[in-house]
């Protein structure tokens, strides 16, 4: 048998050419489709509910330390928020 892609001449049974490597047959499961990329929508609307959130909740909480707790837990919802919806890059370091 003679590779696809070089020509060289290949064991019947081989899976790959051993000279350029190339697969002697195509894929019995196509690869799966790339992941779709999400754009800065969905983090911009979740910054703003938590956003609202805090606007319509924080007025109800008294003055002094619960005020400030509460504003603490918006900063750090946002940013876990932003931080889950952030864009993923597709390369995987090793």
């Amino acid at each position: 048998m003679r590779c696809r892609s070089c020509s060289t001449e290949i064991a019947e049974k081989a899976l790959i050419c051993y000279r350029c490597g190339a697969a002697t047959s195509d894929p019995k499961i196509a690869p799966p489709p790339p992941p779709r990329e999400r754009g800065p929508l969905p983090v911009i609307v979740a910054i703003l509910v938590i956003l609202a959130a805090a606007v319509v909740g924080m007025p109800q909480l008294p003055d002094g330390p619960e005020r400030m707790a509460g504003w603490g837990l918006v900063v750090v919802v946002t940013a876990v928020t932003v931080w889950l919806l952030r864009p993923r890059s597709r390369r995987r370091r090793r």
